[in-house]
């Protein structure tokens, strides 16, 4: 009976929503990518397209392209198990085709894409003054202006305002529903809500399933802003956590590159304490975990949702992000396999509707407290701390967000 009404719950929430789900899905199976950066001598404003030709009978044909946008990285979507090369050239003339007097590159050897976002190849790219392309990459070219591009936005520090369409709530369930359609519409990555200050301690805020930045308003408006700076790890919550944490561990890979900070605070909610653990554990194991100095999580179901599993089950259509919330799951035991450990400080603020339920039945009205007080996450913290606080308005309460303000002293000191 169980399994029948969590597909009745799945169902009441429209068929249109299971259809978007069923097609992003489908879609996703056919999709993979190419990632990578270009290095260049143009100015910072220049205009470097790259692209991508997929093998064909006889030629190569134009199948994607992108704008460097960021720090001359770029990701393009392509279609999985097919074999592609990509190439760049700065497009000083906006016409989307290299010219004779523009500087183009392509890779020298093809390559075939992997299913899905894990695995993506990796691509080096060096645009040189005299470098010209082939004539017959060239050729293929002349198909790129009348191309529909798929576009993969992806953020490594680009300020945005809290009021941003693209931090709506009705983008954050489109990123739970919809994920490959928000990876096209919004993108992914980390946003400052203003420009980078070298003098404040950035404060990386990462959401829960169907979660977006603007709920994390009330506490960011909190923030000491001579002291702090508000950053945003914007993701479709739909997708496998496991690729989520990866992501985040680049941006953060990247930021740190180029800014060089000596202190990153990390809060999340919800489903987003799963995908912030595993980008730390990353972190950890990679040696690139002395800046991290504050973890907070607030409502997090460290040990899933029994639901999830069910879901997994008997849904007609299974968002990927259950697989991984489904209680005990691999990703959720691969995140505890490793303790924190200091400078890391890790506090863990719970929720629940009725402070006088039994551990058992105890819940905040979307997770039970047994889930968020999960005995590896317990024995990580330097404190826990519960709240009457529904799963939502933990993030609203006056009396959390005095408790997070003296967190944030506490870990100045």
């Amino acid at each position: 009976m169980r399994a029948l009404a969590c597909v009745l719950a799945l169902l009441l929430l429209g068929s249109c929503k299971l259809l978007d789900l069923n097609r992003n899905i489908t879609e996703a199976a056919k999709t993979g990518g190419v990632a990578g950066q270009v290095a260049h001598r143009e100015k910072a404003e220049a205009n470097i397209v790259v692209f991508a030709l997929r093998e064909g009978t006889d030629s190569w044909v134009a199948d994607n392209y992108a704008r460097l946008v960021v720090d001359n990285r770029f990701m393009l979507r392509l279609e999985a198990g097919q074999r592609y090369v990509v190439g760049a050239f700065v497009d000083r003339n906006r016409n989307l085709l290299p010219d004779a007097d523009e500087p183009a590159t392509v890779s020298p050897l093809p390559f075939t894409v992997a299913q899905g976002w894990v695995g993506l190849t990796r691509v080096s790219l060096a645009l040189n003054a005299d470098s010209r392309l082939p004539q017959h990459v060239a050729d293929a070219l002349q198909a790129l202006p009348k191309l529909e591009t798929k576009p993969l936005p992806i953020a490594v520090g680009e300020v945005a305002r809290l009021d941003d369409d693209r931090f709506s709530a009705e983008s954050g369930s489109m990123g739970l529903w919809a994920p490959l359609d928000f990876l096209a519409q919004v993108g992914i990555g980390v946003f400052f809500a203003e420009p980078y200050d070298p003098k404040r301690i950035p404060v990386l805020f990462v959401s829960g399933a169907g979660g977006n930045p603007y709920e994390w308003r009330a506490i960011v408006d909190s923030l000491d802003r001579k002291r702090y700076q508000a950053w945003f790890f914007v993701y479709p919550s739909g997708q496998r956590l496991e690729l989520s944490a990866r992501v985040l561990e680049r941006c953060i890979q990247e930021l740190h590159k180029k800014y060089a900070f000596k202190q990153l605070y990390v809060t999340a909610h919800s489903m987003g304490g799963l995908v912030a653990r595993g980008y730390i554990q990353r972190s950890v194991e990679a040696g690139e975990a002395d800046y991290l100095r504050l973890f907070v999580t607030l409502s997090t179901p460290w040990q899933g949702h029994k639901q999830a599993a069910k879901g997994v089950e008997y849904s007609p259509a299974v968002i990927p992000s259950w697989i991984d919330m489904a209680t005990d799951s691999p990703y959720q035991l691969a995140i505890f396999k490793r303790p924190f450990s200091p400078p890391l400080r890790y506090y863990l603020l719970f929720s629940q509707t009725d402070p006088k339920a039994s551990p058992e039945t105890a819940t905040d009205g979307a997770v039970a407290v047994s889930s968020q007080l999960r005995k590896e996450a317990v024995r990580d913290a330097r404190q826990v701390q519960g709240f009457t606080e529904t799963h939502t308005s933990i993030l609203s309460s006056a009396t959390v967000i005095s408790t997070y303000q003296r967190i944030l002293r506490e870990t100045d000191r």
